[in-house]
């Protein structure tokens, strides 16, 4: 009983440990503006995902001559292509994924000094780190993207291809 109760203290202890960490690092990357910018490169990805589907309507539709119904459906079938292709994490998600392949490389008193003192020594060594850990981080996130953004690609194609079909509106 001895032995549960204090393995199960190590648990709870080990969580709160990182949960601080994570915490502590959450505050460096908000203090190095990293946050603001993962949250406008996810801005960015959201209209990069208009553009693309403009211009698939636009050589979708450059013979067309379509009704309002059917530029309605070709609207809508662009709005759902939009949605489907949004990245379902949030800056503050990528916070948690940086803390799991940055957190490894820093101790807590680290954290500490780097969050006080960026321009400390030991802030040379966080450039390192970081270079490092980005590398991974963004590959994590292209590979999670990349059939997110298949997936919806191709059934924006579909959609429009059979909107096309019945519209029969060529000119």
């Amino acid at each position: 009983m001895r032995y549960l109760v204090a393995a199960l203290s190590i648990a709870v202890a080990s969580q709160a440990f990182a949960d601080t960490k994570t915490q502590k690092i959450e505050e460096l990357l908000r203090a190095q503006g990293l946050v603001d910018t993962w949250a406008e490169q996810i801005q960015r990805g959201k209209e990069y995902n208009k553009q693309v589907a403009q211009q698939v309507m636009g050589q979708m539709t450059a013979k067309l001559a379509p009704n309002e119904e059917f530029k309605k459906r070709f609207d809508a079938a662009s709005d759902k292509f939009i949605d489907s292709a949004v990245t379902p994490w949030t800056a503050d998600d990528m916070v948690d994924v940086w803390a799991k392949f940055y957190g490894p490389g820093f101790t807590d008193a680290e954290l500490d000094q780097l969050i006080a003192f960026y321009s400390s020594p030991l802030a040379q060594k966080e450039i390192q780190v970081s270079r490092a850990a980005l590398e991974k981080f963004t590959l994590h996130f292209q590979q999670l993207n990349q059939p997110i953004l298949e997936k919806a690609t191709n059934q924006y194609m579909q959609d429009l291809q059979l909107i096309t079909a019945e519209c029969n509106c060529a000119k």
